[in-house]
């Protein structure tokens, strides 16, 4: 029976493997890449939760023309009921409402929530429903993207989802630290483009980003990547950095390429800081990064340990000369899963408002060096060597 009972369990194992390879394989095969080239735009950054739902609730509660929302994740709290209200409330008026969520991280929309929405004139689908074949890669597989468009001329993208964990609300992680932009301008018409060709992949229906309504003050890119192009892009980044580099991330598990780039990127002179969350919302996250951590602490790099709530943000900046905010962790998830998008501002003002936010935090973070290494807890070492089995897969 025992022998039977190990011999199943390999054989399930191995299927996952084969399941995960082929699925991979055809993913990449038929991978989707939207190219969008250099443009413009105008911008606000939001730091803080409550002020960027004010904002966007507000606006969308003023839409006259469409209202189209992409969103990896909505929970089931009083936020997620105030926002699927205001969405409700427009559609009832006349506007049409589009919101699409992914299938996993929108789990808690439940069938009587679907019901109301579409009773009220919503629009709704999930994005990235798995299924067969491939059923477990394409369980990996996620959509996690965030895109906000109100009436062709408002966008919203960034790393904020939609619940009261976003705005400081939660017992275990206490204040959320995380970027989100307002865009205007020919941006929001990429934005619009991203989120409605994942409208499509859901719905089938087939529809036109919105025109430009205004010009933009500030030169932009919009990348939107589909777990192929992502790794070589944040090469590029590292290879161009000539004095220093800042990555803030809740998760860090680089690839051997990325991790590579970073320890050049050191040798010829470049200040590396990396900031990433005490605290962590996934058993293996943390203990999986601590390896690439260390080894780049021992080349010279400054990191740091958020501990003021959870740190959420994904921002990278290269010699003060671009910032990358967006969706996308630095882990392999992002690089080779989940389909992401990021925003390249190109603003000096603007690159030197949010450097200075980030050493703020950094100053009041915990230095990740050998007394914090020492003070490891045995579940966090056992940890870490069970993470290097799942980095794939984080």
């Amino acid at each position: 029976m025992l022998v039977t009972i190990i011999l199943f369990i390999i054989l399930f194992i191995l299927l996952l493997v084969l399941d995960f390879k082929w699925g991979r394989a055809k993913h990449r095969k038929n991978h989707r890449p939207i190219p969008l080239p250099e443009t413009s735009g105008n911008y606000k950054l939001y730091k803080n939760g409550s002020v960027l739902y004010e904002q966007m609730f507000q606006e969308i509660s003023e839409a006259k023309k469409q209202v189209d929302i992409y969103f990896y994740l909505i929970d089931n709290d009083y936020i997620s009921e105030n926002f699927l209200d205001v969405l409700k409330n427009k559609a009832r008026n006349g506007v049409p409402v589009r919101l699409l969520v992914d299938r996993l991280g929108g789990y808690k929309i439940n069938k009587s929530t679907r019901k109301k929405l579409k009773d009220a004139g919503v629009a709704f689908y999930f994005a990235e429903t798995p299924g067969f074949p491939f059923f477990f890669y394409r369980l990996n597989r996620r959509n996690h993207r965030k895109i906000t468009v109100i009436d062709g001329k408002v966008g919203y993208v960034g790393g904020f989802n939609i619940g009261k964990n976003y705005i400081g609300e939660s017992a275990k992680f206490g204040d959320w630290r995380d970027y989100h932009l307002r865009l205007t301008g020919p941006v929001v018409s990429q934005i619009h483009k991203v989120m409605l060709d994942d409208w499509y992949l859901a719905s089938g229906e087939t529809l036109s980003p919105c025109q430009p309504s205004e010009d933009g003050n500030h030169k932009m890119n919009i990348l939107a990547t589909d777990g192929v192009e992502l790794e070589k892009e944040f090469a590029k980044m590292i290879d161009s950095a000539q004095r220093e580099i800042l990555i803030g991330t809740p998760y860090f598990i680089p690839t051997d390429k990325l991790q590579k780039g970073l320890k050049q990127a050191i040798d010829r002179g470049v200040e590396l800081h990396i900031m990433i969350p005490m605290k962590a919302d996934h058993p293996f996250v943390k203990p999986a990064a601590i390896p690439y951590l260390k080894e780049l602490y021992g080349k010279g790099a400054t990191i740091r340990l958020f501990d003021a709530g959870f740190y959420h943000s994904k921002v990278v900046m290269v010699d003060e000369t671009f910032a990358d905010i967006g969706t996308a962790n630095f882990d392999r998830r992002s690089f080779f899963l989940n389909k992401e998008v990021n925003t390249f501002v190109y603003d000096e003002e603007f690159i030197g408002d949010l450097r200075t936010a980030y050493f703020e935090d950094a100053a009041d973070a915990i230095a990740f060096d050998e007394h914090w290494l020492k003070r490891r807890s045995f579940t966090t070492r056992l940890n870490q060597r069970i993470a290097v089995l799942l980095r794939p897969f984080l």
